[in-house]
């Protein structure tokens, strides 16, 4: 698998899912009332939290086999298994006899029904599979259908803008800020337990690379408060402070930056 598409995947699965079930079966009740959606994907105790994820997906897909959403997640779900048990099962080994047999053929399912699923989904409209599509195989079809949809203002969720955002990553940097900004816009409590942080430490270098130094300031303040390294940190506060600039004013902007964020009411830096 090339960079690129390792990256788009990773975002991907970074963008995709929470709790998509309520009064949800136990994974145990699932398998006993449904052991084929289990028994294909034994796992010796490897990759439990990606198991039970596409184990419920699958009980889904069995109740509402038309839920082109949770086929979407299922995709997702089926990626990250995979990965996760190829590294398990050792596929890479030279030897066959020093592989793991079970977690092998539940690597070898998962291919098989990642493919199934790509071909199920191949025709929809739903804009996370068309990003998802796009991103598997760089189909222009795909990402212009979900291009038109954003110019319409029809992507209003946060994880639709960051699929926005990363399509225009390397492409356009100020129209990623754009996305980002609607991405923080959208935000619902779910969103934020879910957001990949690195989004404000992009909003960072994209104002340092445009040389608007006190809003990069402020968007490296608010990376730090979530857990992030300001990599700009020293080359901003030299510039700022040369400029003559109040850190001290910066800093209580980047704090009501962060509480309007964590209030779900956010309000762009000025």
């Amino acid at each position: 698998m090339n960079t690129k598409k390792t990256t788009l995947i990773t975002s991907i699965i970074s963008l995709s899912l929470t709790g998509c079930f309520s009064d949800e079966k136990s994974i145990y009740g699932i398998c006993e009332d449904h052991s084929a959606i289990c028994s294909d994907i034994e796992t010796k105790g490897w990759c439990k939290e990606e198991r039970s994820s596409l184990i419920r997906n699958r009980y889904l897909q069995l109740t509402k086999p038309e839920d082109e959403l949770n086929l979407y997640h299922s995709l997702v779900n089926w990626r990250k298994f995979s990965k996760c048990i190829e590294t398990a099962s050792n596929i890479k080994r030279r030897k066959l006899k020093d592989r793991d047999p079970t977690k092998a053929a539940s690597f070898v399912n998962s291919v098989k029904e990642i493919e199934k699923l790509e071909q199920l989904t191949q025709a929809s409209t739903l804009p996370q599979l068309l990003y998802y599509h796009w991103a598997q195989s760089g189909d222009e079809v795909k990402i212009d259908r979900l291009l038109t949809l954003d110019k319409q203002d029809k992507l209003q969720t946060t994880e639709l803008q960051m699929m926005i955002a990363s399509y225009y990553r390397k492409i356009d940097r100020k129209k990623a800020a754009t996305a980002h900004y609607k991405a923080l816009a959208y935000l619902t409590k779910d969103d934020l337990d879910t957001l990949d942080h690195s989004v404000f430490a992009s909003l960072s270098t994209y104002y340092y690379q445009a040389k608007k130094f006190k809003l990069s300031y402020i968007w490296a303040q608010v990376a730090v408060k979530y857990g992030l390294k300001a990599n700009l940190y020293s080359s901003l506060t030299g510039e700022l402070q040369r400029k003559g600039v109040s850190l001290d004013e910066l800093d209580k902007k980047a704090d009501q930056l962060f509480d309007s964020i964590q209030k779900l009411n956010f309000q762009p830096p000025k």
